[in-house]
């Protein structure tokens, strides 16, 4: 074939050492990858490209032809397909430290900052030496910089074994004696649709000022709409950037509407810091302040506090491990209204052969009112546990986004019977993120 004599003839004047007339030619022989190597360092793209798509049709998994293939999307600017072939990799060899490199380094090209910091931060964590740890450091820092538009989709089909988180009990005591609750204040159970998209846009000011615009809409509809539940919330304000850390003070709102009707709202302030100790390990904190307004129970409404305090770890280029802990603070217009609350959870994710990526996060949540609600009789006191699992497979990736599976358990014990649940969220869909 025309273009394997080309790789030949390349490969032969590349290698090509003076001879004596007498001497007889003694033929080379060289492999493909070799050959597209050198076809590749004499900017012949096309030809190589020929050439190993020719021996990736024999050999569908075959790394080094991957990689080699990525290496030529790199060069001609194809950086969505030398995305799918460098994951196509990973999905075989999830610690491959290189591959990620390469990896991060084509969404640094892209211009999709968040993989890119994402997949630097895997790869920094393995075996490899401080020159080059020295070098993602660098990208890492020009991200932080760089980074001016973040997006994140998803939607997912959701079963729910109770979607109004209600009680499963038949009957209540009010002021001492049993009433029997109505069905619609008892546990549901539905299928729905979820969906959620949110972006910041972080346009860099000077050298080290940004400006940080970012919104969320989160949406979960039943069918009668009597359980539909929508939260739209959004943030704006300056941040600092220093070498190793970040300071961002923020104007935060949100709104929330249940069963399509307007539900609670909210509009405050926070500030909060990202410090990277190391670019394997970093922590943030974050502190802030809404008054909130329930429109279903005014006298809910009132001053919220609340802080946060997170710490995230890679373990290795193919796993990362989290804490997380916080405080909240409701300061209602009626005591019994009024609230402090404490959490905290943890969170590990695992690449793993095959393609999948999975994720586990429990927490816990303990939630003490200030007083007696006089219809109970007693201070309403919570304990909730919530234990989250997620799956998802990179092999399939269609235009950035990959099938993801998840399930979430909640069950929140109380004093006050009514208050207490147990739940099973699931969700199939899609993600943009992973």
């Amino acid at each position: 074939m025309a273009w394997r004599a080309t790789a030949a003839l390349a490969v032969l004047l590349a290698c090509a050492v003076p001879a004596t007339a007498q001497e007889a030619a003694t033929p080379l022989v060289i492999s493909d990858a070799a050959a597209a190597q050198l076809l590749i360092a004499n900017n012949r793209l096309d030809d190589a490209k020929k050439l190993l798509e020719h021996d990736l049709a024999a050999s569908l998994d075959d790394s080094q032809t991957l990689f080699l293939l990525a290496t030529v999307a790199v060069a001609q600017k194809d950086y969505d397909t030398a995305i799918s072939l460098y994951r196509r990799i990973l999905v075989h060899e999830p610690g491959a430290e290189r591959v990620r490199l390469e990896l991060a380094r084509t969404f640094f090209l892209k211009g999709d900052y968040d993989n890119a910091d994402r997949q630097f931060r895997f790869a920094r964590a393995g075996d490899i030496n401080d020159v080059v740890k020295a070098n993602v450091d660098h990208f890492l820092g020009a991200i932080n910089r760089l980074r001016e538009w973040t997006v994140n989709f998803s939607f997912a089909l959701a079963p729910d074994t109770n979607q109004n988180a209600a009680t499963s009990a038949s009957q209540v005591n009010l002021f001492g004696l049993p009433f029997a609750l109505d069905k619609s204040a008892r546990r549901q159970s539905g299928i729905g649709l979820a969906g959620d998209i949110g972006g910041e846009w972080s346009p860099l000011l000077n050298d080290n000022l940004k400006a940080r615009v970012g919104g969320d809409l989160s949406r979960t509809e039943y069918s009668g709409g009597q359980f539909d539940d929508m939260t739209l919330s959004g943030y704006a304000g300056p941040q600092w950037l220093f070498s190793d850390w970040d300071v961002s003070v923020l104007a935060t709102g949100f709104e929330r509407w249940y069963a399509n009707q307007d539900y609670v709202s909210g509009a405050g302030g926070k500030i909060a810091a990202d410090y990277g100790i190391t670019s394997d390990l970093l922590i943030g904190a974050s502190a802030g302040g809404q008054q909130v307004t329930n429109r279903f129970i005014p006298e809910q409404s009132g001053p919220l506090l609340s802080g946060q305090v997170s710490g995230t770890y890679i373990l290795t280029p193919s796993s990362l491990f989290q804490l997380q802990f916080g405080l909240n603070r409701q300061e209602a217009m009626i005591a019994p209204y009024s609230y402090t609350g404490l959490w905290f959870g943890g969170g590990y994710q695992q690449d793993l052969p095959f393609g999948f990526s999975a994720g586990f996060q429990p927490a816990f949540f303990l939630t003490r009112y200030d007083d007696a609600l006089p219809v109970f009789g007693k201070t309403r006191s919570d304990d909730t546990l919530m234990l989250a699992f997620s799956l998802l497979n990179r092999r399939f990736d269609y235009h950035g986004f990959t099938p993801r599976f998840s399930y979430v358990f909640t069950e929140q014990h109380s004093n006050i019977p009514l208050y207490s649940f147990t739940r099973s969220q699931f969700q199939i869909g899609l993600t943009s993120l992973f």
